[in-house]
C-alpha cells in the first residue's frame, strides 16, 4: 500500500473516530434531555391529576352550595308569603278595630 493510501486511510479512520465521538456525546446529551422531558411530563401529569381532583371536589361543594341556596330561597319565599298573609291579617284587624271604635 502506498504512503498516500496509508495517510488517507489514517485520515478517514481519524475522521470516523471523531464522528463516533461526536455521535456518542450527542447521544448522551439527548439521553439526559429525554430524562429531563420525561421528568417534566411526570410532574405535569401529577399536577393535572391534582387539579382534576381539586376540580371534582369543588364541583361537589358547588352542588351542595347550590342545593343549600335553593332550600334557602324556598324558605325565603315561604317566609315572604307568610309575611304578606300576616300584613293582610294586620290590615284587616286594624280596619275592624277602627270600625269598633266608631
Amino acid at each position: 500500500m502506498s504512503k498516500q493510501m496509508k495517510a488517507i486511510l489514517c485520515l478517514v479512520m481519524a475522521a470516523a473516530l471523531a464522528m463516533m465521538t461526536v455521535l456518542f456525546l450527542s447521544y448522551r446529551s439527548l439521553g439526559k434531555d429525554l430524562r429531563t422531558v420525561e421528568q417534566q411530563l411526570t410532574e405535569s401529569r401529577e399536577t393535572w391529576e391534582k387539579i382534576a381532583s381539586e376540580k371534582e371536589a369543588i364541583q361537589v361543594d358547588l352542588k351542595a352550595k347550590q342545593k343549600e341556596i335553593k332550600e334557602t330561597q324556598l324558605q325565603l319565599d315561604e317566609a315572604t308569603a307568610r309575611a304578606e298573609e300576616l300584613r293582610q291579617d294586620i290590615s284587616e284587624l286594624t280596619e275592624e278595630i277602627e270600625k269598633l271604635k266608631h
